[in-house]
């Protein structure tokens, strides 16, 4: 599906960009690109090619100058929404906590109407799943040390948060390295590795990838943690290192 096509198919069915960008986990401005003709990743090329589809059941039709939202192919008990591809795996969308709301994002990350108001973002998946996903905007460097494993500013980690009760046995920090980690201690959540768990003092061992100075390893107390999501998956961006 090219650019042109890509375009023609949004407007027949009453979608704006935005709206279109909602539906496959995207910008305005990833949708503007291409459409202008840039590169389609295949991921987004075959979920593009189900939500255009005619007859597809995933977007808004105009009828009578009346909105009406066509129901979805599955969404879980949270909120995270499931659509089937022709490849047999399915496209997981989930809200995208941007800078601007990560500060109070724990107060309301509850709230139905909240989270409709939050962009969205999309992974591939094998089968639709259940508990709460959800994906953060990047913001600092403590996570960039120039390698092929740095998550850089501006990227984005798709997470799954541990509920509480999971907390008192040990955590699968060997099999899910990065957490994000909101603290009483600080209003934005961390974005760190997790190098220990000591379950019997009830710590953690917070460790940058940025060998910086400023960026030393740390323990934080069970007691003081507010909420735990272990990252998924990394859309990394490509940029130039900067240090503050």
């Amino acid at each position: 599906m090219d650019g042109l096509e890509i375009k023609q198919k949004r407007e027949e069915l009453g979608l704006t960009q935005k709206e279109l960008a909602d539906l496959i986990g995207a910008s305005r401005e990833t949708i503007i690109n291409y459409e202008k003709g840039r590169p389609i990743p295949k991921s987004k090329s075959e979920i593009l090619n189900k939500v255009l589809e005619p007859g597809a059941v995933y977007h808004k039709t105009v009828k009578q100058q009346e909105v009406v939202r066509l129901t979805e192919d599955f969404e879980n008990k949270n909120g995270n929404k499931f659509i089937e591809l022709p490849n047999g795996q399915y496209y997981m969308l989930m809200p995208l906590a941007e800078f601007n709301v990560q500060a109070g994002f724990l107060s309301a990350y509850q709230d139905a109407d909240f989270l409709m108001d939050l962009s969205q973002h999309g992974i591939l998946v094998d089968k639709p799943v259940q508990g709460r996903y959800v994906a953060f905007r990047v913001n600092g460097d403590s996570m960039d040390d120039a390698s092929s494993n740095a998550i850089t500013r501006n990227s984005i980690v798709s997470t799954r948060e541990l509920q509480r009760h999971h907390w008192k046995g040990k955590l699968r920090y060997r099999d899910f390295p990065y957490w994000v980690i909101y603290t009483t201690q600080s209003k934005m959540p961390l974005l760190k590795e997790i190098i220990d768990h000591n379950v019997e003092e009830g710590t953690i061992t917070c460790h940058s990838l940025n060998d910086s100075p400023e960026f030393t390893d740390f323990n934080l107390h069970m007691n003081d943690i507010q909420a735990l999501f272990y990252v998924i998956d990394v859309n990394r961006t490509v940029g130039k290192k900067s240090f503050y």
